[in-house]
């Protein structure tokens, strides 16, 4: 199966149900990982797909579930892979043209954090774009060009995610790149702003994570 994109619901934080819901289109696939199906509920959506353990659900959403009836791949509590990681899996493996990523960030837990937006990397290594995207921002890998939309003001960030990426240029930013190069640990590409509404970033070698902070609620999936 082919999809144009899948949206994965995780169970993070999700304050703003209604921003959640447009982001989402008619077309799109929706994979809920575990609690992520009562975000997903709450928001009037249908969820394609239910995986991870079920630890999370809530009874009255899993009498929901129930009634809509969604396909289910149920994991073990004990297993090498969190719950997130199998739905990223599942949906690289259906081929989509995108993946959008929502309740992946926030919550007390730096550690969960960190893998989660490392595990952008799965889709990255099959040419598949995706993103991780919440309330005031949105995080991407960059190992070639990305065009980014947002306002004037908006901070952006690139860090390397290899000892060294170059090559790097960038216009529409405060703090433009020419064929540069930034180190891994580096803080050189730490809080750039934008300058309009559009900047273009391209690298020549090396692997780019890009964190764009809206300075409004419009983030785009």
């Amino acid at each position: 199966m082919s999809a144009k994109r899948i949206v994965v619901v995780a169970n993070g934080d999700l304050e703003d149900l209604n921003f959640y819901k447009n982001l989402v289109e008619e077309s799109d696939f929706i994979i809920c990982v575990n609690g992520g199906c009562g975000y997903t509920l709450a928001m009037g959506l249908k969820p394609d797909l239910v995986i991870g353990d079920m630890d999370s659900l809530k009874p009255e959403d899993k009498e929901m579930i129930e009634k809509l009836d969604p396909r289910l791949i149920k994991h073990p509590s004990a297993k090498d892979k969190s719950d997130l990681e199998l739905a990223i899996d599942k949906a690289v493996e259906m081929n989509p043209g995108r993946i959008l990523i929502i309740g992946a960030l926030g919550g007390s837990r730096v550690d969960h954090a960190l893998i989660n937006i490392l595990l952008l990397y799965i889709p990255f290594q099959h040419g598949i774009p995706a993103k991780i995207v919440d309330r005031s921002q949105e995080v991407f890998m960059i190992d070639n060009q990305a065009v980014v939309e947002g306002n004037r003001g908006d901070y952006f960030s690139l860090f390397a995610l290899t000892s060294e990426a170059g090559g790097i240029t960038t216009e529409g930013l405060k703090y433009p790149l020419r064929k540069g190069s930034l180190n891994f640990a580096s803080t050189l590409g730490l809080s750039n702003e934008l300058e309009a509404g559009r900047a273009v970033v391209s690298v020549k070698s090396g692997l780019l994570l890009a964190v764009h902070s809206r300075a409004g609620k419009n983030t785009e999936g």
